[in-house]
């Protein structure tokens, strides 16, 4: 039986298992915590009541006295339990007293920033040490990336490049003058600026730039510009530095390389720049140097099995002159710090994602408190794109997701329940049918059951609706909506049990979707990666995209390629962990989106429910979202927010 003391690590800084990206200290899965379970009837869970147990018999000694160590030991277990929940929670510094603070700096187990003790006390904040350590180098890092960037600019940069860069960025966005002054006249001045084309500006002067922007303000765009000048600035004969030729073709001396927190991110970002590509004049050099190839960032830094270190650190950094990381807001503060230290000092680090969105399923907000440290107004390395260029200022989508982002719980009422409103509508719980919930899914049913359809046609058919879930547990939590609407289908004959194919309790069915729960880098299969089991020639495969454009089969699966495609398949028999997947949670959809979403919130309050979650799940969206939720619920949800996860924001602001 394991102790508590073999089960916590009072001071590593190092990464656990990457299935959860990081395990807080007091060794509890947030991504348990966080998304799955319905609230706990306790305020403390079993193992920060461990840890509270094990800093008191830290402090125990036999030449204190008796009463003064009791005393102690009551001010750590109290600021253990609650340091230790919080962080489980997301938040990894709370405030604490002074009289506490002072309680805690005369044990064994309280020390200030930078001691070798597993609590921290730093500014009047109490930390767990893993994360103060985490927080303290993820601010050095940007703040001496900020700082050398600015060296690197002033050495290298020439008048003929920037006379060359204006007159390539006016070219580039060319098709978008005047497009703000379409608006009406009395617009916002901060809308008439190009955000996408200042972006690029940043990136091509600087060595570290955060893009924010929600769902339709052009990230896409915006990347693959940034991409492309970058390619040329490096193949421009007034660089110094040029791509040798070899055998007629151009050796890829200017390394890009894209990451995504998850894989289906890598795979959307990625085809996301394929397809705005096409549009940009690039010359055949130029187009050979753009990137073909996107990861998540745990196979980007080299994560190693077994081991609790990444391959890729500051001692072997990447390989790389531009490290573009997408869907930012996904990171957590352990894992940013690592890729941030990865990245050498010469090489562009840029991030992309929504600040406004859900902060990571493990300890969060990092990516909203770097942007908010940042304040747009003073620095050059933040970008907010401003500009949305999918939803019209009319767009019932796009202004109920204003209204949540606002916490304007009034007009987003308002715009749900008006009857002229087809776009979005608020469904009361008790009024929603299975024979609704399950009514967009009949035409994936029919592409499925066409034997000539291809792969791209089957996952675009899945991808044109979701249902949304803000728990994973419960009545209205992803598993038990999953069962709802498989249960609906077969009883429809939409769908066909078979025992044949029938494994582990479980029914493989023609059509069925899976999601991966649990990460294998042996096989290429993710957290969070959605396949599709297909039976054809009386055999069950389950389908995946893949990004690879080259079809290995080391893995032991097998792979085919539609026109535009990869995919790879997998006997059932062989997956890691996985569950039906017919509803999802909404964290799971983040870097997601589709055409109809039907979000289902609880039946009550409760932490969980965040403007934030529900900006995310109506931004996942594109044409037709539906609430599921009583009024009640939707404004309190709306009111609330989430609570800042670290002191980053003060840290950077002071810098």
């Amino acid at each position: 039986m394991q102790t508590p003391s073999d089960q916590i690590d009072l001071f590593s800084t190092a990464s656990t298992d990457p299935n959860q990206s990081e395990t807080i200290l007091s060794g509890s899965s947030l991504s348990d915590s966080h998304e799955s379970h319905s609230p706990v009837t306790e305020e403390y869970e079993a193992l920060d009541k461990q840890l509270a147990e094990l800093m008191q018999e830290l402090n125990s000694s036999k030449d204190k006295d008796s009463d003064l160590q009791a005393a102690q030991n009551e001010v750590i277990k109290r600021c253990t339990l609650e340091i230790s929940k919080h962080t489980r929670e997301g938040q990894i510094a709370i405030p604490v007293s002074e009289q506490d603070q002072a309680v805690l700096l005369q044990t064994n187990v309280g020390g200030e920033a930078g001691d070798y003790k597993p609590l921290i006390i730093d500014q009047g904040y109490l930390y767990l040490r893993r994360y103060w350590q985490y927080q303290n180098q993820l601010a050095k890092q940007i703040r001496a990336r900020m700082t050398v960037d600015e060296d690197i600019d002033s050495n290298t940069k020439s008048e003929n490049q920037d006379s060359w860069a204006q007159q390539r960025l006016d070219e580039l966005f060319s098709d978008d003058k005047g497009s703000a002054n379409k608006e009406s006249a009395n617009e916002k001045e901060s809308e008439e600026i190009n955000w996408q084309r200042r972006a690029v500006e940043l990136a091509l002067k600087h060595q570290f730039l955060i893009v924010s922007g929600g769902p339709g303000t052009g990230k896409t765009t915006t990347i693959t510009r940034l991409l492309a000048l970058l390619i040329e600035q490096h193949l421009s004969p007034s660089d110094e530095i040029t791509a040798p030729k070899v055998g007629g073709g151009l050796t890829n001396s200017f390394k890009v390389l894209l990451a995504a927190p998850t894989g289906k991110a890598a795979i959307r970002m990625l085809d996301s720049i394929r397809d705005a590509q096409a549009g940009l004049g690039l010359t055949e050099d130029a187009a050979a140097l753009m990137p073909s190839e996107a990861s998540t960032i745990h196979k980007l830094l080299g994560y190693q099995h077994g081991s609790v270190n990444f391959k890729h650190n500051r001692n072997n950094p990447l390989n790389a002159d531009v490290v573009l990381v997408d869907e930012a807001s996904m990171i957590d503060i352990a894992l940013m710090s690592k890729l941030v230290e990865a990245v050498p000092a010469h090489a562009k680090l840029i991030l992309i994602g929504d600040k406004d969105q859900l902060s990571s399923v493990e300890t969060g907000s990092v990516f909203a408190d770097m942007c908010s440290g940042l304040e747009e107004d003073k620095s050059e390395h933040l970008v907010t794109l401003k500009k949305n260029w999918r939803f019209s200022k009319d767009s019932d989508i796009g202004q109920s997701a204003i209204a949540a982002n606002q916490g304007d719980s009034r007009k987003l009422l308002s715009l749900l329940k008006d009857s002229n409103s087809v776009n979005c509508k608020l469904i009361a719980p008790d009024t929603l049918r299975d024979a609704e919930l399950i009514k967009p899914w009949r035409t994936y049913i029919d592409v499925i059951n066409n034997p000539d359809a291809s792969y791209d046609e089957i996952f675009q058919a899945f991808n044109q609706y979701r249902v949304l879930c803000a728990l994973r547990r419960g009545p209205n939590g992803s598993v038990n909506m999953s069962s709802r609407i498989e249960t609906s289908l077969a009883k429809q004959n939409q769908i066909h049990f078979r025992k044949k194919f029938s494994n582990n309790n479980q029914s493989w069915y023609h059509g069925r979707p899976i999601m991966i729960t649990q990460n294998s880098y042996g096989k290429g299969l993710f957290n969070g990666d959605t396949g599709i089991a297909l039976i054809r020639d009386g055999e069950v495969k389950v389908y995946f995209p893949s990004a690879d454009d080259g079809l290995s089969t080391a893995d032991g699966s097998s792979s085919t390629a539609d026109v535009s495609h990869a995919y790879k398949s997998f006997s059932p028999v062989r997956l890691p962990a996985h569950e039906t997947t017919w509803a999802m949670t909404i964290h799971k959809s983040q870097g997601s989106e589709f055409n109809q979403v039907v979000l289902i919130l609880p039946h009550e309050e409760m932490p969980l429910l965040t403007r934030q979650l529900i900006y995310t799940g109506i931004t996942r969206a594109k044409e037709q979202v539906s609430i599921v939720a009583s009024e009640g619920v939707l404004v309190t949800g709306v009111k609330a927010e989430v609570v800042k996860a670290t002191r980053i924001e003060q840290m950077l602001k002071s810098a």
